[in-house]
């Protein structure tokens, strides 16, 4: 299944909009933010100034009210350019959300652009209007990541960091090998396990990082996979109990991958999957595991352990 860079940069920002705001606004963050109250993303209201924005993928656009300690709101404006086009229209598309925001709700603005094409001169941050003796122009912040070095980008603590480290690593002028992109990939899970971040923030980067470059055969993506599923457990204090469960779950993964294999070659990689960790709480289930403890150890939901160990789902 492919799975747009739109929706994942949307997504990302989303669950980690606290770590995007600490990321490029930390001094803001730290004086004016109210981070006990709840941020508020404003999709309709972007939808009804901006109606056929859903349908244009080389964009993504958040808009989001964010709470400040003065008790009142600021809304940000994100935009993201994702697929790498130059777009010269786009200082001024700026410049109509703006507007049209200004306009309609009379809110104080802020405006932010992420460029994550490969054109070291394609650098967009004012919008300029000049007819005769009347002349307007509009700035607004622009974070161009081609120019960013890993140092740069690499945030201690922060794990909108790893995502931003990811989006770099797209931007590699030739496609690299399944092996190149196995390598930065594992890296980078390996730095994201090892910052200690809880498991709920491993897992939506984990996703970004899986989706936003695509293994070209899917030997490849198991590798992947495997390699998640040794780096994210945790083998410290391991008790008798644990031992078993991971021993049992091991083998059980194993069994469970060959059958999701088989599955994933005729209906995709998803049901492949499905299949693998069908087969898998199967096998757990034989080994008298309880499904409290196979859904903790899978990572999967309660429910739909339950439902395979009920036999509605099979």
């Amino acid at each position: 299944m492919q799975i747009s860079r739109d929706t994942l940069w949307k997504g990302i920002i989303e669950d980690l909009f606290a770590e995007f705001i600490w990321y490029f606004y930390p001094n803001w963050a730290e004086n004016a933010i109210d981070f006990s109250r709840n941020f508020e993303f404003l999709d309709k209201e972007l939808d009804e100034i901006f109606p056929n924005s859903k349908a244009d993928k080389r964009y993504a656009d958040k808009l989001v009210k964010v709470p400040l300690k003065n008790g009142q709101n600021q809304w940000i404006l994100i935009h993201i350019e994702v697929q790498g086009y130059v777009d010269l229209n786009f200082p001024e598309r700026m410049f109509t959300y703006f507007y049209r925001i200004r306009d309609r709700w009379q809110k104080e603005i802020m405006a932010l652009a992420i460029l994550t094409d490969e054109k070291p001169d394609f650098q967009p941050s004012k919008y300029v209007y000049q007819y005769q003796n009347t002349h307007l122009e509009y700035s607004f912040d622009t974070f161009k990541l081609l120019d960013k070095s890993e140092a740069d980008l690499d945030k201690p603590q922060n794990p909108f960091s790893i995502v931003m480290l990811a989006a770099q690593k797209a931007l590699q002028k030739k496609r690299p090998a399944d092996k190149q992109i196995l390598e930065w990939k594992i890296a980078l899970v390996r730095k994201l396990q090892a910052e200690g971040y809880a498991n709920e923030k491993i897992r939506q980067v984990l996703n970004f990082i899986r989706f936003y470059v695509r293994f070209k055969e899917e030997s490849a993506r198991i590798d992947f996979e495997k390699n998640i599923e040794l780096i994210t457990k945790n083998r410290k204090n391991m008790g008798i109990e644990e031992a078993i469960i991971q021993e049992v779950a091991e083998k059980a993964l194993e069994k469970g991958e060959k059958l999701g294999i088989e599955k994933g070659e005729k209906l995709g990689i998803e049901k492949g999957i499905e299949k693998r960790n069908i087969e898998a709480i199967k096998t757990m289930l034989q080994n008298n595991l309880t499904v409290e403890q196979i859904a903790k150890y899978l990572n999967l939901s309660l429910d739909f352990v339950k439902n395979v160990a009920d036999g509605r789902i099979k």
